[in-house]
């Protein structure tokens, strides 16, 4: 018998002017977040880019989604405990929301450098996608049904 875990919807909220995306498309300030945005931040490492560090409000973004994750994947919670060993543990902008499991209001943090807590993630494009589109090979693998 397979045993149920908590599940943790988020959303990048912080984009970033690359060399790979030019003309500003992606950044903080359009609120557009590109594809491989999360690479740089979710391993804390400049380096990730060629010729882009990770300084002030980035930094501190980077710092967020790393110990959220390296949280979660220690106890299977992105909410670190005050016992928990580590440092994640003392960071305010960790400790200062309290990332809430999925259920039916379908919650998500939207991680930005003031990361905040919404629901019903994409719901008119998930609707529009799911009447336009017929997925239903998610329903026909064998047990994919809850």
């Amino acid at each position: 018998m397979t045993k149920r875990k908590p599940v943790y919807n988020f959303r990048f909220n912080r984009g970033r002017d690359t060399p790979l995306v030019g003309g500003g498309y992606c950044s903080s300030s359009t609120g557009r977040v590109c594809h491989s945005a999360d690479i740089q931040p979710v391993f804390a490492s400049g380096a990730a880019v060629p010729g882009f560090s990770q300084t002030g409000d980035d930094a501190r973004f980077a710092r967020q989604v790393v110990d959220r994750f390296t949280t979660f994947a220690k106890i299977g919670n992105p909410n670190p405990t005050a016992s928990m060993p580590g440092h994640e543990n003392k960071n305010p902008d960790v400790t200062g929301l309290n990332w809430k499991a999925y259920d039916d209001s379908n919650p998500f943090i939207e991680l930005n450098v003031q990361s905040s807590m919404s629901s019903n993630l994409e719901n008119p494009e998930c609707t529009w996608i799911e009447t336009v589109f017929k997925y239903s090979f998610w329903t026909e693998v064998p047990g994919n049904l809850p």
